[in-house]
C-alpha cells in the first residue's frame, strides 16, 4: 500500500482504498490534518506519502538484494532465475520491471576480518569492554563493519518460513546522547517464537520535514498502580491517547543524529514501513491473526498495509494488554476509549491478568491463542543483551545494528532448543 491516505475503518467499504470519492482531505475537525471517508465517517490524520514512499523503497530494495524474494528496483514478488552474473552468483529478473539483479554479499571482503573480530567480542565478552575498544580504534570502519552485520543478520531473519499467526511489540533502545532512544517494532511468529522482523525509525537518509520525528509535547505518563489489572491498563492508556496532540504521535525522546546523511521518521511512517514488508515477504498471506501491543497507531497501519487480508476476512487483528499462564477465565468485558472497543479480561490461577479487544476479523478467536508472549520473549533478550554489553555509549546506527544482530542469534537459540 503506497497510499497512506486511506480509511483504516475495518468495516468500511474503503479500507484501504486510494482515492475513493468518498474522500475528503485537508480537514481539522479535531485541530490536526485530518480526512473524511464519507462511507463510515472516520477521520484519521494525513500522512507523508513522500517519506513513506522513500522508506518504503529502501526496506524493499534491502529485502530485493538479500534474498532474491522481491524486485529490489519496483518491490514486486514476481521473479524469475536469470543465468549467473560474472562471478557465479545467480541472477534474477523482475517479470514487472524487467529490473537483472543478484543477491547481495552479506559481508564484503574488505569487512570481513573487523566484522569476525565483533561477533567473537559479542560470543565472549560479558562486560563490553572489547567491543568499545574495537570501536573506539576501528572508527568509521567500525560502523561499516556494523552495517555489514546488520545486512548479514537481516539476510537470516527474513529468510525464515512464512507465518500466518505474528504478535508484534513496540520498544526503546537508548544510545549515545543526553535522552535519546530508538524507537522500534519487533515482530514474531507466535507459532515457533522466532523474530520475522525488527525494525526502528532509524533511516539511512534524509527525510522531508513532514515524516520526520521531532520531539512533541506527549500526553502526560501513565500513572501505574501494582494493583492495575490488565483492563485497568488498557483504560488508562486509552485516556492517554486522548491526551496527545494527535492520535497518531508520540514522544521518545531527543532522539538527535549527528550524521545528516541519518534521521529519525515519525513512529507512525516506520510502523506502516515495517507491516509493508511483513507482508512482502509473504507472511499473513493465507489470513491468520495478527496481535499487537496498545498503541492506536499500529492498529491503523497494520489494518492499511494488511487491507486485503482483512477485507477478505482471512486476518484477525487484536491489541493485548498483560500476559498470563496456563488455564485462564473470563473476569470482564468493558467497552473502552474512545472508539468504544469491547475488551475481554481473563485472570489465570495464580492472579495474572491479560485484556484483549479483537478490531476486525475473527471475533471467536480462542482467548489461550491471543498472547504477546512471543514478542516479549525475544525482546527482553535482546534488551538484555544490550544492557549487559552497555551499548547505551555507543550510536543509533551502532545500536541498531546489534538489536538486528542479536534477533538473529534469537532465533538461532530457538533451533538449538
Amino acid at each position: 500500500m503506497l497510499d497512506l491516505n486511506v480509511c483504516k475503518s475495518g468495516r468500511c467499504k474503503n479500507l484501504g482504498v486510494s482515492k475513493a470519492k468518498e474522500y475528503e482531505y485537508h480537514i481539522r475537525p479535531l485541530g490536526f490534518l485530518a480526512m473524511r471517508c464519507g462511507a463510515c465517517s472516520a477521520t484519521p490524520p494525513m500522512l507523508d506519502n513522500e517519506s513513506f514512499g522513500l522508506m518504503r523503497s529502501h526496506w524493499l530494495r534491502q529485502v530485493g538484494l538479500s534474498t532474491g524474494k522481491l524486485c529490489p528496483g519496483c518491490g514486486a514478488a514476481a521473479i524469475k532465475r536469470f543465468g549467473q552474473s560474472s562471478n557465479g552468483k545467480p541472477r534474477f529478473q523482475c517479470k514487472v520491471c524487467q529490473k537483472t539483479f543478484s543477491n547481495r554479499s552479506s559481508v564484503m571482503k574488505g569487512q570481513e576480518q573487523l566484522a569476525k573480530a565483533i561477533l567473537d567480542a559479542l560470543s565472549c565478552d560479558q562486560d563490553g569492554e572489547n567491543l568499545t575498544q574495537l570501536a573506539a580504534n576501528k572508527g568509521v570502519h567500525f560502523d561499516r563493519a556494523c552495517e555489514q552485520l546488520k545486512r548479514q543478520a537481516y539476510q537470516v531473519i527474513w529468510q525464515g518460513e512464512r507465518a500466518n499467526y505474528m504478535a508484534s511489540v513496540r520498544f526503546t533502545l537508548p544510545y549515545k546522547g543526553n535522552d535519546n532512544q530508538l524507537w522500534g517494532i519487533l515482530t514474531t511468529d507466535i507459532l515457533s517464537g522466532r523474530v520475522l522482523h525488527i525494525s526502528t525509525t532509524l533511516v539511512p537518509f534524509g527525510l522531508p520535514e513532514q515524516g520526520r520525528y521531532q520531539p512533541c509535547v506527549d500526553a502526560p505518563p501513565l500513572e501505574l498502580s501494582s494493583t492495575d489489572s490488565a483492563i485497568e491498563l488498557a483504560h488508562k492508556q486509552e485516556q492517554r491517547f486522548l491526551l496527545r496532540q494527535q492520535f497518531d504521535r508520540c514522544d521518545f525522546g531527543s532522539a538527535t543524529v549527528r550524521k545528516q546523511s541519518q534521521s529519525h521518521a515519525l513512529p507512525v511512517l516506520s510502523a506502516h514501513a515495517h507491516f509493508a514488508v511483513l507482508n512482502a515477504l509473504g507472511h499473513g498471506e493465507e489470513g491468520g491473526a495478527h496481535f499487537l501491543s496498545h498503541e492506536v497507531f499500529l492498529r491503523g497501519a497494520c489494518i492499511t498495509q494488511f487491507s486485503e487480508h482483512v477485507k477478505r476476512h482471512q486476518m484477525a487483528l487484536a491489541y493485548v494488554v498483560g500476559e498470563t499462564n496456563g488455564d485462564i477465565e473470563l473476569s470482564t468485558i468493558r467497552k473502552l476509549g474512545w472508539w468504544q472497543n469491547s475488551w475481554r479480561e481473563f485472570r489465570d490461577n495464580a492472579g495474572k491478568t491479560k485484556a484483549y479487544s479483537v478490531l476486525c476479523g475473527n471475533l471467536a478467536l480462542e482467548p489461550k491463542e491471543v498472547r504477546l508472549k512471543s514478542a516479549m520473549n525475544a525482546l527482553r533478550f535482546i534488551q538484555r543483551e544490550v544492557e549487559k554489553l552497555n551499548l547505551a555509549a555507543f550510536t543509533a546506527s551502532r545500536v541498531e545494528s546489534f538489536a538486528v544482530e542479536f534477533a538473529k542469534r534469537y532465533n538461532q537459540a530457538l533451533e538449538c532448543c
